[in-house]
């Protein structure tokens, strides 16, 4: 997974340079920079492609010239043999070059770490073989290549000078803009908390492989548009013009120009074009050791790429410009979310809180309350070691239930099996008369189960309420096209997951005025409370808190322990793992203390912590006073 900055305000960057290919050729009208700019811009295309599966979903590919080769083929195939007008046979390849992504990347996306980058750097040898062999000789002419039809718009040629610069030009500016429109819309946001981090986005509701997936599609794509212009620049196509070196020339000129940027690829080909036309013109001999050298250099001392080496430039040289020009460009402040006069009762009255969890549990006709959350006889076994051992645990609706004992006693593996994310080996875990068996993470969240971890996994470059507003989605379904095109049911749809985090985040009283820092600017109890109203934004009947007080100070802990009896006032039944006694005593009515995977006691806080056998293995002899 990379690791790497994935930046959201890059709109304005990415227009300055657009508008700076617009205007280079009334500055520059010489026809070789007019060349290099041309490629630099085809081959931009398939970078900003790369830079969203890369930079903002966190998967590697060695492989995506493969599409440019599609998009090439399928083309000129179509013009050549199906005497397609071309025009359509561009949207038939890059139809094909989708449909070949969503196939691969179904499979890619189950392989682990660098497993993805190897898969497609070999798939993209494959390719190469395909190309050049008889197989599809008819169609793509072999070793012997094809010939591209020429193309033409209005009588102006596309086939190369000012006609192929142009379509370049706006083909760049369209798939830019998508990709910006794709960061910003649920689905990018969504994949950027799969690259934080696959289970937290799992437990959120996210479908993790369909967000990677999605990603590889539209990469794919935007591949293959850039391909169908490679083939315009060639005139004629061959197994050679697609090497596998081609691919990773593609992946360093994202890297060099800087993933998460969107910019940054644009800027990395235009470096990659004109820095080696440059070095070959001035030592042709050498040239190709040349730029693996200057390559190095901006790898090696600028980490961010050219497009972090520009932020970094700008942000010493905006303190020495007119007080004018410092300010930022005028637009609407983001709106300060008012707390509400009653956060408990706006919470309750924009949720179907109560209709989810009276189907779950309810109050018996004597008065007794039944148990929402019921775990029966659960075991947990690795080879010969039981985590858990035959566990009972019966959670009150509308209580907060601690778990409690000391580290290893099989607290956290507890939470894993109730959440779904370990399969138990024995036993049952209910939610009211629901059987939890067979049912996966995100759907046990839309069920109405929602869960935090000892360690906060916010997504650090996106700010407070875009982190709380992505789990306040009822479900993160439905095809990406309605939210690119911003279409009124999507729209609405975002408004409310809007107010929805808004009204967790005064439900666990998280001030306002912090509402628009970066996560990565948070202290600890800030992302505590975070995750809490990230994981209550959309409306759990239970909320299953892991170590929420873990690292934290007094004060912090007091914070910590006001949000989790808002939760609960808020109607919200409350499993929480904690160490702190006086929390504890504090938010719990009830305790159930694990010890070696087995439960030592139930019972109030005060019978529990009072427990000889519970001091002895957890509280210790302090706790006595």
């Amino acid at each position: 997974m990379l690791a790497v900055r994935a930046r959201t305000r890059v709109t304005v960057p990415t227009l300055v340079l657009l508008l700076i290919l617009v205007l280079f050729p009334l500055v520059d009208d010489g026809v070789r920079m007019q060349s290099n700019l041309t490629l630099a811009m085809i081959y931009a295309i398939g970078a900003i492609g790369l830079d969203v599966l890369a930079g903002y979903t966190g998967q590697f590919s060695f492989g995506q010239f493969v599409y440019f080769a599609i998009g090439a083929y399928v083309m000129s195939a179509l013009e050549t043999h199906a005497h397609l007008n071309w025009v359509l046979a561009v949207v038939a390849a890059v139809l094909a070059a989708g449909l070949v992504a969503y196939v691969l990347g179904s499979a890619l996306v189950r392989l682990q770490h660098f497993g993805s980058a190897l898969a497609t750097f070999f798939l993209a040898a494959v390719a190469l073989d395909v190309l050049s062999g008889n197989r599809l000789a008819r169609f793509t002419g072999g070793d012997s290549g094809m010939a591209v039809p020429s193309v033409s718009v209005g009588g102006t040629s596309l086939m190369g000078g000012d006609g192929l610069y142009y379509a370049s030009l706006v083909v760049l500016a369209a798939g830019a803009l998508v990709c910006i429109r794709y960061i910003h819309v649920r689905a990018g946001v969504a994949s950027r908390v799969v690259k934080q981090n696959q289970l937290v986005a799992a437990v959120l509701g996210i479908r993790v492989n369909r967000e990677k997936v999605r990603a590889h599609v539209l990469a794919g794509m935007l591949a293959a548009l850039g391909g169908c212009l490679f083939a315009f620049s060639l005139g004629f196509l061959s197994p050679e013009s697609f090497d596998t070196s081609q691919s990773i020339d593609l992946f360093a000129i994202a890297a060099v120009g800087g993933l998460g940027s969107i910019a940054g690829p644009i800027v990395g080909a235009a470096f990659f074009f004109i820095v080696t036309d440059a070095l070959s013109a001035a030592a042709p001999s050498s040239s190709a050791l040349l730029f693996s050298i200057v390559l190095l250099v901006v790898v090696v001392f600028f980490s961010t790429g050219l497009f972090g080496l520009g932020e970094f430039l700008w942000s010493r040289a905006r303190p020495l410009l007119p007080e004018a020009l410092r300010r930022r460009p005028a637009s609407p402040p983001p709106a300060q979310p008012r707390a509400a006069a009653d956060p408990v009762a706006a919470f309750v009255a924009d949720t179907d809180l109560g209709t989810r969890a009276g189907s779950a549990g309810a109050v018996l006709a004597g008065g007794e309350r039944e148990a929402l959350l019921t775990v029966r006889d659960l075991t947990l076994a690795f080879g010969g070691v039981k985590a858990l051992d035959d566990v009972q645990v019966s959670v009150l609706r509308g209580d907060v239930h601690a778990i409690i004992g000391p580290n290893g006693a099989g607290k956290t593996s507890l939470l894993n099996c109730i959440s779904g994310i370990q399969p138990a080996t024995d036993g049952s875990v209910s939610l009211g008369a629901r059987d939890m068996a067979g049912i996966s993470v995100s759907s046990r969240r839309n069920l109405g189960i929602g869960r935090t971890f000892q360690h906060p996994s916010l997504v650090a470059d996106l700010d407070v309420r875009t982190n709380v507003e992505i789990g306040a989605y009822d479900r993160h379904d439905g095809s990406i096209l309605p939210e690119l095109l911003g279409l009124p049911s999507r729209r609405e749809r975002t408004r409310v997951a809007r107010r929805r985090a808004d009204e967790a985040l005064d439900l666990i009283e998280f001030s306002p005025t912090r509402r628009a820092v970066l996560a990565a600017d948070l202290t600890m109890g800030e992302q505590k409370q975070v995750d809490i109203a990230r994981a209550i934004a959309s409306r759990p009947s239970l909320l299953l808190l892991d170590e929420p007080t873990a690292g934290l100070g007094p004060e912090e802990i007091g914070v910590v322990a006001r949000a989790v009896k808002g939760v609960r006032e808020a109607g919200i039944t409350v499993l929480v793992i904690a160490h702190h006694v006086g929390f504890v005593r504090d938010v719990a009515d009830a305790c159930t203390v694990l010890d070696f995977g087995k439960v030592l006691t139930v019972g109030s806080p005060a019978d529990v912590l009072g427990d000889e056998r519970v001091v002895e293995v957890f509280v210790g002899a302090g706790a006595r006073a």
